[in-house]
């Protein structure tokens, strides 16, 4: 399912005002304080001359009248299968997959909403659902990385009570406030809800926060939520979710 408008749209207002307060070009300001490069399906290189790039800010402008025009740039390309809902590049276990660093010994965790249930995928109605893949997920690392030692995160989501009770409490309770990574589109999923509708009561929040930012190194104090980073060795969830020996 593509993005609703004003996804894009708070992006690019969040942009226009960046640019306007460091004097900065709003195609400069687009590409590296959004996460629009990454949202068309484009890699992590932030080039500035790909050809979808020049369209998409081509048809925005340097006063951002051609936000429609832009926009139809992304759902075009999101219609012909250019734009994956999610990293296709790792394995899944319902909303969930992970990276594992061997020099680091280190399992980083990754969620993404691939839930079709109807309901919201962090909802009471699936927390048996979502700590089932968990499980199973832990059960194969155990069994595939068996040498790993950390469990380690980072995400807005652990902001939020329905995500951090399916870990171990002492994962949930080490989250420490991180930078944020504005040119990923982590930190922007708080804009939306289930089903890609936009959580209006965050955006007035945030646009409100936008419109008394005068400094731009200040720009965190915008966003509702913050990005947390969370790390708990990896036997706790073993013992969380009940996994014995391999």
């Amino acid at each position: 399912m593509p993005y609703p408008l004003e996804f894009l749209r708070i992006q690019v207002t969040f942009a226009q005002r960046m640019a306007a307060i460091s004097g900065q070009a709003l195609s400069d300001s687009v590409l590296h304080t959004t996460a629009l490069y990454r949202i068309l399906g484009l890699d992590w290189s932030l080039d500035p001359s790909h050809p979808v790039w020049r369209q998409f800010v081509g048809e925005l402008r340097e006063d951002g009248t051609g936000f429609d025009a832009a926009y139809r740039v992304y759902v075009e390309r999101y219609a012909t299968g250019a734009i994956p809902d999610y990293d296709t590049s790792r394995p899944h276990w319902g909303c969930f997959s992970y990276e594992y660093h061997p020099d680091a010994q280190v399992v980083r965790l990754h969620f993404s909403n691939r839930d079709t249930s109807g309901a919201g995928p962090l909802s009471s109605q699936r927390q048996e659902t979502r700590v089932a893949e968990l499980r199973t997920m832990f059960d194969c690392i155990r069994r595939e990385q068996p040498d790993a030692q950390v469990v380690k995160g980072g995400s807005w989501l652990y902001n939020r009570r329905e995500y951090q009770r399916l870990f171990p409490t002492q994962y949930a309770l080490s989250a420490q406030v991180d930078h944020p990574h504005l040119i990923a589109r982590g930190l922007w999923g708080q804009f939306l809800r289930h089903g890609n509708r936009m959580n209006d009561d965050v955006v007035a929040l945030f646009l409100d926060r936008l419109a008394e930012l005068h400094d731009a190194t200040a720009y965190a104090v915008c966003f509702p939520y913050q990005n947390l980073l969370t790390e708990a060795p990896i036997s706790s969830f073993y013992t969380f979710y009940g996994i014995g020996a391999p």
